[in-house]
C-alpha cells in the first residue's frame, strides 16, 4: 500500500504532497483509522498479487464535518484499466451508505485524473466546485476537484 501511495507521489500530480510516506507512517494512519471506524479495502488478484486499496474516512474534524467522510483510492500502476478501481469504490460506496455515522461522501480530486473523475461520477458523484490553484507540484499550480455522493 505504501509503494502505491508513494508511486502517486512520485510520478503524478494527483496528490498534493511531496515527501514519500513510510510504512510506520501508513501503519499509524490505519490504526487510526480503526479507532475512527472507518473501514479500508485492499483488493488482490487470485493467484494474490496486491492491486490496489481504497478507504473513507471523516472530512476534516467530524465534530464540525458531523457525517462528512472523504474517500481515498489508490491503484498499482500495473492494474490500471482492469477495473479495480471499480471494485474498490463499489467497496466503499456500499459499506458508507450501510454506515449509520456516514451521510455524504467527499472526493478531492486534481480535475486533470480524469480517470478518477469519471470512475467517481459511475457512482453518482457529483462535482459539486473547484478550488483553483490551490497546491503547487513540479512548478505547477493545481486545482482541486470536490465531488460529492449523498448515501
Amino acid at each position: 500500500m505504501t509503494a502505491t501511495l508513494n508511486w502517486a507521489i512520485q510520478e503524478t500530480l494527483f496528490i498534493f504532497r511531496s515527501e514519500p510516506a513510510t510504512v510506520e507512517e501508513r501503519t499509524e494512519y490505519l490504526h487510526q483509522l480503526r479507532r475512527e471506524n472507518c473501514p479500508c479495502f485492499v483488493a488482490y488478484a487470485d493467484d494474490g498479487t496486491y492491486l490496489g486499496w481504497a478507504l473513507y474516512r471523516p472530512y476534516r474534524d467530524p465534530k464540525v464535518w458531523l457525517g462528512c467522510y472523504e474517500t481515498t483510492i489508490y491503484v498499482d500502476p500495473a492494474a490500471h484499466g482492469k477495473g479495480v478501481g471499480t471494485r474498490l469504490l463499489e467497496a466503499v460506496v456500499q459499506h458508507a451508505r450501510q454506515a449509520e455515522q456516514v451521510h455524504t461522501l467527499l472526493a478531492l480530486i486534481v480535475p486533470d485524473n480524469t480517470a478518477s473523475i469519471k470512475l467517481h461520477e459511475k457512482f453518482g458523484f457529483a462535482t459539486v466546485g473547484t478550488l483553483k490553484e490551490v497546491s503547487r507540484k513540479a512548478g505547477q499550480w493545481l486545482d482541486l476537484a470536490h465531488l460529492q455522493l449523498m448515501v
